[in-house]
Order: structure tokens, then sequence, then C-alpha cells
């Protein structure tokens, strides 16, 4: 007896990314999940994995692959893959935006906004009492780290505020952290003490970390600091493990699978997608309230970390190191209100993030903020400011 066959052959797709880019992993998986699970017959992909500063090499006739996904960073590659008439999903071409008239029905363009995430470092920082910023971008110039600090420096100004910003050292060093490294500790040393960093990404700052240790800053008390990724090998392997804007990039990858699906299938799809990210995950590089007062900074840090168990005023000082009489007349000398309203204020905040990125359920946040249940923190958000979720949208 005869196999049966498939009636539609599975379609032949190229993915051209990273093999060394953490983010670009994760899109690989997001689009193999996809591919696997969802799509019948599955498509035959093949991997283009290298370099892609270096630029690709594979040839895109049109009868050698029915779609392809890839991240381009050079004009010649972009437009190579343009004039193969293929259907395609890009992400992060380094030219701006085409107007819509000028832009190919079969092609969608993914654009990350990294302003959003410079903005969500900001608001982090100025949350927990920050005065003193400052930001370090790649060492070779990149359009994606220029946008991150723009995003950072615009959110700051806002409150008055204005990050230092690193300039690297001349182009024979900077290609060498071994030999940028000394440029790096001087600059260190000349922040403010309690000064909130914010690195272009997670490899950058764990270069931070390295250079304050050096120059005998101690993190997060001299100097806070985050990067943005989520690489969990690079953060919680550093010392203190480092707090990163996470980068959804799995998701981003399903994201493409879908679009391209939609090409290969003659459907109409938005030409232009932006994705943003604000989820921060907290690690000991920025655990710290960045008042100018160590009682006030070692009970708030406990009572973050203590949401859930309802922590006492007792227990609050204990951390802190001092009586309940001083920390109350501390918080409202240096707060303008009491210790209670502002752990009040952490909860409705916190409660607000894991609601933002879906986090659990209503109930289990609510447990886990130090409210009731469900109603009660619904009840304190309202009574607050509006639910704010984070970005995926469509131009």
């Amino acid at each position: 007896m005869c196999a049966m066959r498939h009636s539609n052959p599975a379609k032949k797709v190229l993915v051209l990314l990273s093999n060394v880019s953490v983010t670009h992993r994760r899109h690989l998986r997001g689009i193999l999940e996809y591919v696997h699970g969802t799509i019948f017959p599955p498509w035959e992909v093949q991997l283009g994995l290298s370099d892609i500063d270096a630029g690709y090499k594979q040839s895109l006739s049109p009868g050698n692959y029915d779609g392809i996904i890839a991240a381009v960073h050079r004009a010649e590659d972009r437009r190579k893959i343009l004039a193969s008439g293929i259907p395609a999903v890009l992400y992060e071409p380094p030219l701006c935006m085409p107007p819509r008239h000028a832009r190919p029905r079969n092609v969608v363009t993914f654009f990350n906004d990294h302003e959003v995430e410079g903005n969500t470092a900001a608001e982090y920082y100025l949350e927990r009492g920050y005065t003193s910023f400052a930001y370090v971008g790649t060492s070779v110039r990149t359009a994606w780290s220029e946008a991150r600090m723009t995003g950072f420096k615009a959110r700051l100004s806002n409150d008055g505020f204005a990050p230092a910003i690193y300039t690297p050292p001349p182009r024979t060093e900077r290609k060498d952290f071994a030999l940028e490294a000394k440029h790096l500790v001087a600059w260190l040393k000349k922040l403010p003490p309690r000064t909130a960093l914010f690195a272009a990404h997670d490899e950058r700052a764990r270069e931070v970390v390295l250079a304050a240790r050096r120059a005998n800053l101690a993190i997060p008390d001299d100097i806070a600091v985050m990067g943005v990724d989520d690489d969990e090998l690079l953060c919680s392997t550093a010392s203190p493990p480092i707090s990163s804007i996470a980068v959804d990039a799995r998701e981003t990858g399903i994201l493409f699978a879908k679009a391209l699906e939609s090409l290969m299938d003659g459907r109409p799809h938005d030409p232009i997608i932006r994705t943003c990210h604000t989820r921060i995950v907290a690690r000991r590089s920025t655990d710290a309230f960045a008042f100018n007062d160590h009682f006030l900074s070692r009970a708030l840090s406990y009572a973050a970390a203590n949401l859930a168990v309802h922590p006492r005023m007792e227990d609050i000082a204990a951390a802190a190191h001092c009586s309940i009489r001083t920390l109350q007349l501390r918080a409202k000398a240096i707060l303008g209100r009491t210790i209670k309203d502002e752990i009040s204020a952490l909860q409705v905040h916190e409660a607000k993030r894991r609601l933002a990125i879906r986090n659990g359920k209503p109930d289990e946040i609510a447990r886990a903020t130090g409210f009731y249940n469900a109603s009660h923190m619904y009840r304190r958000i309202r009574k607050s400011t509006p639910l704010e979720h984070p970005c995926t949208y469509i131009v």
C-alpha cells in the first residue's frame, strides 16, 4: 500500500540570522516552534546562521526558496532580498522606513522601538529616587544603541535630568576591552555617588560591572547597572547579577513565521510592524533604593522584597538597623510621606507591572504583592493611575 502524499509539498524557507546574538537565537526558537507545532506540512527550513555584518552568500533565485526570514544590517543584503521577488520578512534593516507607496506587497518589515527600552530604564530608576544618571553605548556606534540612549535621555529630561554619556576611546582601543577598560574605569570614577547607569546591552553592562570593580565602586550602592536582552548566562553569572530589560524575541520569532505564512499564502499583511519591550528582570545590580539615606534605602529594599508577607514595621526597622521612630522621621523628611504610604505605592506599582506582563493570574498577583485578593488590588489601582500595558503596535 503506497504511502499518502501531501497534496501541497512543504515550502522551502531560508532563515538568515546571526550565529552569536542571543536575541536571534530566541527568534529562531520561536520560528521553529511555530513551524513544527502549527504549520502542516512543516516548512523545509534552511538555516543561514552567520555574521550578518559580513553579509549573506546564499543564491536567492526564486526557484530556490518560497520565503525568506532575514535580519539584515547591510543595505546591499536588503536590496538583494527585495530584488529576488521572494516573499520576505525582514528584521530591522538599517535604512529609514520607506514611504507606504514604496513598500513591496510581498515584504513585511519588523522594527523594534529601542527608544521605548530607554524610556523604560529611565522610568525604573526615577521611581527609585535616583537623581544621577549615565549611559554607556556600544563601543562602535550603532543605530539601536543611539536609539536606546535617545529614549533614556528623553524620559529623564521630562523630570529635569540629563545623563552623563560615555565616549569610547580612539578606534584602535575600542575593539579590545582590555585596552578600552582603563578609559571606562576613569570615566566611572568621575560619576557622582549613587548613579543609575543604563548600558546598551547585557554584554556592555557586564563590562561596566568589571570596570566598576577595578574602580573600587560598589554595585548597586555606588552605581546601579542595567542592560538589555536579559541574556541569562551573561546576567546571572556576573558579580553581582545584572538587571536587564527582557527582549521577548521568542514571541517575535513566532510573529515572523506568522507574517511569512500569510505572504506565501497570498494573504494581505501589514507591511510594517513595530514591537517594543518594557519588562525588566530585576537582579542585584539595581536592587537598592537610591535615596541619600542608608536607613531608608535598606528599609524600602526589604519592604519591596517582602510585599507578599505584609512586612511589619518592626521587621522593616530591624532590616534598616534603626528604630521605627527614626525611620518614620526620615521618611517624612525625605519622602514627604510615611513608610506605610510608600509601601502602599510599592504594592500598586508592582501589581501593575505584573499585570502588564501577565505574570500570573490576578488573584496570584494580588497575593504576591500584598493585597487580599484581586478585587482589593483592582480597587487600589483604580484609585492611583490607569493601568499601563506593554506595547506591541502596528503602523
